[in-house]
């Protein structure tokens, strides 16, 4: 009997150290599998993550340089991270459109190289851009930028030659992109054919042209320049460079020098509004309560497969909400350019308190109803001043 205990006490012992066992195995394997599969990534479907360019060619005066990103699956509450093999190439800030790298000036008489890589939570692997630097400082202009608003901000430009004519002016950055400011001679080639274009139908030629518009574009020595009417939260880029004229002839002294403004969005009033549906056949009748907001609304009715359809369940990014913002403003802008006033276009395209609006819709899609308030100020192009409210039809 006394065996017997004994055989059955090493019995209990191995099955609890069993047990043990298994349970430690069941933790590892949690681990891993926590391991493999990083919080908001999935890994069938992980970011990308596509820029403008790989390879950047700075002169020797460096300044703010914008790469243009696209990023598509990002994860919740992902951030970037970037370095720099060196020292003089630094992050200045990221925005919802670029990675804005600040380039030391260079006090190098050899041209110099530094690889600046870009991370991203789930991006495997990380994205590599070449910077490659002049030797000399060409075109040592530096910018200021100050009071900056939703709509204006004021520029001081200042060149190292006080002498030398340049260019100082300012320019929305998907046209900036667009026109090719890799290629800063085409782009130079591009803004003087517009120029010698409004010359000869003036009857004059581009050297006079630009001698009536000193100062108002062309410089010397330094430079201030307040530019108003501007699109709320868009990317503008401020630049110059050295510029003489003869007759219709240029010639750049310098190559182009720039740097990036970001606006802010004008800061949105606490409004919500009420938004009931039915639908009757293809027919939806929308039903809005403005609530405590008696001023005007826009409503923009997006089907899934458009570019402001959000899924529902999914926030709306910052990225989204300023090409709502973007796309009324546009709208506004050009029916003013058309001779309508901000009024005439508020009743035209906009509404006030509470309205039922029926809306032809097409079967078998999904749609999303997006109303956010908007005011213009003294006449001026209307714009956003709310976080949109939204419903799924």
């Amino acid at each position: 009997m006394h065996v017997l205990n004994h055989v059955i006490i090493i019995m209990l012992l191995n099955m609890f150290r069993l047990s043990k066992i298994c349970t430690f195995m069941v933790c590892v394997m949690a681990l891993f599998v926590s391991g493999c599969q990083k919080d908001g990534v999935d890994p069938n479907n992980p970011p990308k993550l596509v820029l403008d360019t790989y390879s950047l060619n700075v002169d020797g005066g460096g300044g703010d340089i914008p790469l243009y990103y696209a990023l598509s699956n990002p994860v919740k509450g992902g951030q970037f991270e970037v370095s720099s093999t060196e020292s003089w190439v630094s992050l200045a800030e990221v925005t919802s459109s670029t990675i804005v790298l600040h380039i030391e000036p260079s006090d190098s008489n050899d041209e110099r190289l530094a690889m600046v890589t870009i991370k991203y939570p789930g991006l495997d692997p990380a994205v590599k851009v070449t910077v490659l630097q002049d030797k000399q400082v060409l075109n040592k202009f530096s910018f200021e930028v100050s009071e900056v608003t939703y709509k204006s901000c004021t520029v001081e430009y200042k060149p190292l030659d006080k002498n030398r004519p340049y260019m100082a002016n300012i320019i929305d950055a998907e046209y900036f992109k667009q026109s090719g400011v890799s290629q800063e001679q085409a782009f130079v080639d591009t803004e003087m054919a517009n120029y010698l274009a409004l010359a000869q139908r003036n009857n004059m030629t581009l050297e006079e042209l630009m001698g009536r518009v000193s100062p108002q574009l062309i410089y010397t020595g330094d430079a201030q320049r307040q530019f108003v009417g501007m699109q709320p939260g868009a990317t503008y880029v401020v630049y110059s460079y050295g510029i003489t004229f003869s007759g219709n002839s240029y010639e750049m002294t310098t190559p182009m020098h720039s740097t990036v403004v970001e606006l802010p969005m004008p800061e949105m009033y606490d409004v919500s509004f009420n938004i009931n549906c039915k639908m009757s056949g293809n027919t939806a009748s929308i039903s809005i309560d403005p609530g405590d907001w008696s001023g005007y609304y826009s409503v923009q009715i997006a089907p899934d497969d458009s570019l402001h359809y959000i899924e529902p369940g999914m926030q709306m990014t910052e990225g989204a909400i300023k090409s709502l913002a973007n796309k009324f403003y546009i709208n506004a802008r050009n029916a003013m350019k058309g001779g309508a006033s901000a009024e005439q276009f508020l009743r035209g395209n906009c509404y006030t308190g509470f309205r039922t609006l029926d809306v032809q819709l097409q079967a078998g899609k999904k749609y999303m109803i997006i109303v956010f308030a908007v005011e213009s100020k003294d006449g001026e192009i209307p714009v956003m001043r709310s976080l949109p409210s939204i419903v799924y039809i």
